[in-house]
């Protein structure tokens, strides 16, 4: 039997009862898609403890990307890929209070910027840092629901337009004073190997592509202007939901332990990730959901 527990602010939900070793049944299966489209994170506290079985709990909420860069991907796996500070350790990013810091990163939607984000992706924690290395998750669905009506109605007929940045001080909507650019940052996107995206644009109220559930579609990273605003003209109200999004309100932080697996819906949830100290450990396993 399943149960469930509520995460902190009622961002997700911790399930226990999930039988990782063999593949769910199907009524099983039906009830964990059911969870995570009403919720929007999963959290399995410490039951995760294999490759093929993240995989296999990944493949219940559908088909799993080959991610593009070999090297990150796991040897034997190529549906998943590894997170390591190994990887990280070369361009530390220095912050507001003069220390340096390696895989931070702010709030933001996996592939916005491309105009095809992905369903969602599950983590597991392998390696864990000393101290820090936690994973933000807000819910810009509850962002939404708390909005006034007028506001509502404000912004129901607009667009909003996210541009592909690798200069941090290029994105007008992300708080810079957390991120100073260190040694070597980036500056074009060939630099970090990428191609120069289009710009994407999307309704400011997207409904979600299964649940039909609106989100507030505004997350700090890449976030460009509104559609016909692009003088400024749009800028108190942008800055207004990004101020709406953030709100700790529908924020939970988590703090990992080992063989933790968290799985998110990416188009109503976004991450940030702090970071870690330079010379610290860690390693995730990321398996990516593209389309049910």
């Amino acid at each position: 039997m399943i149960t469930v527990s509520s995460l902190p602010n009622n961002v997700g939900i911790a399930l226990e009862g999930v039988d990782l070793t063999q593949p769910p049944d199907a009524c099983v299966a039906d009830e964990l898609r059911e969870l995570w489209l009403e919720h929007g994170l999963i959290l399995l506290r410490g039951q995760c403890k294999t490759v093929s079985q993240q995989i296999g709990f990944s493949r219940v909420f559908g088909e799993l990307e080959i991610h593009p860069l070999e090297r990150i991907r796991h040897k034997d796996y190529p549906e998943l890929i590894e997170l390591s500070s190994d990887d990280e350790q070369t361009n530390p990013t220095s912050s507001w209070d003069g220390e340096d810091w390696i895989g931070r990163l702010g709030w933001h939607t996996d592939l916005i910027y491309s105009g095809k984000p992905n369903l969602g992706a599950v983590l597991r924690a392998l390696v864990l840092p000393q101290s820090n290395g936690q994973t933000g998750f807000a819910d810009r669905g509850a962002a939404y629901d708390a909005l006034s009506d007028s506001v509502k109605s404000d912004i129901e007929d607009l667009e909003v337009v996210y541009r592909f940045e690798v200069n941090l001080y290029r994105m007008p909507y992300l708080d810079t004073s957390k991120y100073v650019a260190g040694p070597g940052a980036p500056d074009k996107p060939a630099d970090v190997g990428f191609p120069d995206f289009p710009d994407s644009v999307y309704p400011l109220v997207v409904s979600h592509p299964v649940s039909g559930r609106k989100v507030l579609n505004v997350c700090p990273m890449f976030l460009s202007h509104i559609k016909g605003r692009e003088e400024g003209g749009g800028d108190l109200l942008l800055r207004s939901l990004v101020d709406q999004v953030t709100d700790e309100r529908f924020a939970y932080h988590h703090s990992w332990k080992r063989d933790d697996i968290i799985l998110w819906d990416n188009w109503r949830m976004m991450h940030c990730a702090p970071g870690i100290r330079p010379g610290d450990e860690r390693l995730i396993h990321r398996t990516t959901i593209i389309k049910r």
